[in-house]
């Protein structure tokens, strides 16, 4: 059977034309260590979106025996970096349901539940935020305050946070002293317990 030039066998349907259609969660990357899991880890990226940092800081966590998930937040801007940032675009709300989307594939489809945020730049003020609102731990690598008046300012969360908060420089070390907090926050497995 021939069809007809004229007609169609798929539907068409608006461009999106960078509305958001449907909310839904940002797309993760995803590292795995190569030995067993640890603890997970949400990455938040800094204003100029996923780059090539915030995949090595995904990496370096993995190696360490970490499973990092660091969400797309720029996802539904038609973009993955940004080189001037565009984080003043990004809605509260939406950066919610992002961090929660992670969490969700963290605990439901990984079967690990996160144990912290790590944010850089900027990212770090969402990580900051997002800890409090979910009562883990957090740091910041080279953080910055962010450009959403709607969120408590950067000093208060970390202040709020206590202990549970480590501002980090960024410099060479700074990722071994991201993970020496992260264990120390570690509880240990039954497993693992001394006698």
């Amino acid at each position: 059977m021939t069809v007809p030039a004229t007609s169609h066998h798929h539907g068409h349907a608006p461009a999106n034309r960078r509305r958001r259609v449907l909310k839904t969660a940002a797309p993760l990357l995803v590292r795995y260590p190569a030995a067993d899991v640890r603890a997970a880890v949400v990455v938040l990226h800094d204003e100029r979106g996923l780059t090539a940092e915030a995949e090595d800081a995904c990496r370096v966590l993995a190696e360490c025996g970490y499973l990092a998930v660091a969400p797309l937040l720029y996802y539904d801007t038609g973009g993955r970096v940004f080189p001037r940032g565009n984080f003043a675009a990004l809605e509260p709300d939406d950066l919610a349901a992002d961090v929660a989307g992670a969490l969700d594939h963290l605990s439901r489809r990984a079967g690990v539940p996160a144990s912290a945020f790590i944010g850089l730049g900027q990212g770090a003020h969402l990580a900051a935020w997002a800890a409090a609102a979910h009562g883990l731990r957090a740091a910041g690598v080279g953080p910055r305050e962010g450009p959403w008046p709607d969120l408590p300012e950067l000093p208060v969360l970390a202040a709020n946070l206590g202990g549970s908060w480590l501002s980090l420089c960024d410099e060479a070390d700074a990722w071994d002293e991201a993970v020496r907090f992260l264990d120390s926050a570690r509880t240990l497995l039954p497993d693992e317990e001394t006698e």
